[in-house]
């Protein structure tokens, strides 16, 4: 079985292809210029037949199928070219040069360019160290400048083929990668929107059966004969409550990208009605809870109550009773910024790093959901969202809101 082409071969032999009749024209007036410059006849046949050997070598149609030794072949005629026509003397020393070009650039740095370089060398210090009386005559002037010459022509010749023909194809594989990378993103894109479309209306349809448990259980619980059932039944109340709030977030994080409906609110007024939700747990774990400063922005006053709500929630879980969670709002630089302090117990840096990776939680009855959906919905407005924490001096959450929006002041119309 032949071996597979190598990789980048096919423009190598293209560039072949097209240079073929150059090759045969240049190779007949290398022997022309030898035998008008009354080289000896023997060297002047062994160049002729080395240079069609490697036309031959070289044909287009073959080269796809041929093996190592083939390439080899061809570095290793061209120093022997040189060698029978001067040695380091010959007008064709610079024709050494391509063949390893060549396969440097077919191949790459592999075993077989590696093999190349080693042959390369080899062919250089015969070149040193053999004997002149062995590497022929010089060329007779003015047949020796004109063969250089031709000799330069057709190596510079040869190399702009192969750049031009790499340009190409670097051009070729570049837009290949583009168009593969584009399809990728589409259809993983579209496989996103289906299963966030399929998992927000399972967990719409599971809301339901969820509160007619929920119904049941009140009801049951209600009538229940003795203290342990009514115990049991509350405890089923309860683990009902908490699949739908992980069902509620869950619905909150799968339509991250809904439309914004902008408009002019204030930061205060909105922290102040997230603080009177939460206020009776606060004030029922000892917690201090408080806000201070204001700003008005253009923003979904539901997206970012949904977004702080979570926030505050989650501060006053991890403060511990006699602490305080403070709300800070502060206006500079054209942005808001919204902060929810805590004196809680604080983060290690291994789980900072993972703070708002969905399903990733260091409560008990926590999901990780809020914070991802917190990050998203200061994403969407085009701020962002940041811990700070260090263990055993409290959390800090830091969102940031854009004052303008596109360019515009706080205040103007927001766009359809």
């Amino acid at each position: 079985m032949m071996p597979p082409a190598p990789p980048g071969a096919s423009w190598a032999f293209k560039v072949k292809r097209a240079a073929s009749y150059s090759h045969i024209f240049i190779a007949i007036l290398f022997v022309l210029g030898l035998w008008r410059a009354d080289y000896p006849a023997w060297r002047t046949a062994a160049v002729a037949v080395l240079l069609f050997a490697n036309l031959v070598r070289e044909r287009p149609e073959d080269c796809p199928r041929t093996g190592t030794t083939i390439w080899l072949l061809g570095v290793f005629s061209q120093f022997v070219i040189a060698g029978l026509t001067g040695g380091l003397r010959s007008p064709f020393l610079i024709a050494t040069i391509p063949p390893l070009s060549g396969i440097l650039v077919t191949f790459g740095w592999s075993r077989e360019s590696k093999a190349a370089m080693k042959l390369a060398i080899v062919g250089a210090l015969a070149l040193i160290l053999l004997p002149s009386s062995w590497l022929g005559p010089t060329v007779a002037e003015p047949y020796y400048a004109q063969l250089i010459g031709l000799t330069l022509f057709a190596t510079v010749f040869l190399h702009s083929a192969y750049v031009i023909a790499m340009t190409k194809a670097l051009h070729e594989s570049r837009g290949h990668f583009d168009r593969a990378r584009d399809q990728r993103v589409h259809e993983a894109m579209a496989r996103a929107r289906e299963l966030e479309q399929l998992s927000a209306q399972l967990s719409h349809e599971l809301k339901n059966p969820l509160g007619a448990i929920k119904a049941l259980v009140q009801l049951s619980r209600k009538d229940a004969c003795d203290e342990k059932s009514a115990e049991r039944l509350k405890v089923a109340e309860s683990e009902v409550e908490r699949m739908g709030c992980i069902l509620q977030e869950y619905l909150s994080f799968s339509r991250p990208l809904e439309k914004l409906r902008r408009e002019r609110l204030s930061l205060a007024s909105l922290a102040d009605e997230v603080i009177d939700l939460l206020g009776a747990q606060a004030s029922g774990a000892g917690v201090a809870l408080r806000r201070t400063g204001e700003s008005s922005i253009e923003a979904d006053p539901r997206r970012l109550r949904e977004a702080l709500f979570n926030l505050v929630a989650n501060a006053l879980d991890a403060t511990p009773r006699g602490g305080s969670v403070e709300v800070r709002i502060v206006q500079s630089d054209g942005h808001a910024r919204v902060e929810v302090r805590d004196s809680g117990r604080g983060m290690p840096p291994d789980v900072l790093e993972r703070v708002g990776t969905p399903f990733f939680t260091t409560r008990e009855q926590g999901t990780g959901l809020g914070v991802a959906m917190a990050r998203a919905a200061f994403t969407q407005h085009g701020g962002s969202l940041e811990y700070d924490s260090e263990e055993g001096r409290g959390t800090v959450a830091t969102g940031t809101l854009p004052l303008r929006l596109e360019g515009r002041p706080v205040g103007a119309a927001a766009a359809g």
